[in-house]
């Protein structure tokens, strides 16, 4: 298989590309497996619709404004142009803006119609499988040449303009590998007592942002400060959030309490 390869098939002489294909399947295996599991778990489908609306909205535009952050405002002219988000050559931003925004969008949507406890726990291996599939395009486009130069025996084959190539990290491929496994994980731990109430998402998310701050050091993304990308500072800022969170939810209860 040589690469990159955007343009899947064609239908009626219309092109299928790549990148926006797996990024539109991914999403629809999200939905698909966010439906198995409010069924599953006996939700009601007038709260479980608008949050995933909710949800898909926000992801959709979280992905695009991130890229402001994390590439900078000179991309303002295309990043504000909502309507190239549906153009499947470019697709709808980052990845990672997208969980921040969907997330966000679903637990406000869940508090506005009054939701008791927390859908949200759905989405968490919903949101590990749809990355997975997603980033199959990323691959196969060698969106922005895949990642840093290498010497490893599994260095893929990146050409560049004019002949000739190099070996670089195929990021996609770990981001596939590590979200089939957190999929697996975040399945085997979703009826655990203490993983309700949105804590599954919130160990899903910590998760994915400890995997990705790491990954970013392979990648080729713009640089924002201190040899961190912007990514990396959205990681730390997620996953200081969650563990803020737990500390004071979950802090032990203080003496006078005890002894009352």
């Amino acid at each position: 298989m040589t690469l990159p390869i955007n343009i899947l098939f064609t239908v009626f002489g219309i092109p299928i590309y790549a990148h926006g294909f797996f990024l539109t399947l991914g999403l629809l295996v999200g939905v698909a497996w966010v439906a198995l599991e409010a069924r599953r778990r006996h939700w009601p489908k007038e709260e479980v619709v608008p949050i995933t609306l909710a949800a898909f909205v926000g992801g959709m535009i979280g992905a695009r404004l991130s890229i402001l952050f994390f590439n900078g405002w000179v991309t303002a002219p295309e990043v504000l142009n909502f309507f190239e988000m549906f153009d499947p050559r470019v697709g709808p931003g980052s990845i990672v803006g997208g969980v921040l925004g969907g997330y966000a969008s679903g637990y406000v949507a869940a508090k506005i119609i009054g939701k008791n406890g927390c859908a949200c726990d759905a989405f968490a291996p919903a949101i590990a499988l749809a990355t997975a599939v997603g980033r199959i395009g990323c691959f196969l486009i060698l969106e922005d040449g895949l990642g840093k130069p290498t010497t490893l025996p599994w260095g893929v084959y990146v050409p560049v303009a004019g002949g000739g190539g190099y070996l670089a990290q195929p990021a996609p491929l770990y981001d596939i590998a590590f979200n089939l496994v957190w999929f697996a994980i975040l399945l085997a731990l979703r009826d655990h007592p203490w993983m309700q109430n949105g804590n599954l998402l919130k160990v899903g998310l910590a998760g994915y942002a400890v995997f990705r701050f790491f990954e970013e050091f392979v990648r080729n993304n713009v640089i924002l400060a201190w040899g961190l990308t912007g990514q990396q500072f959205a990681c730390i800022a997620l996953f200081v959030a969650v563990v803020a969170y737990f500390v004071y939810h979950y802090r032990p209860a203080s003496v006078s309490t005890r002894l009352a």
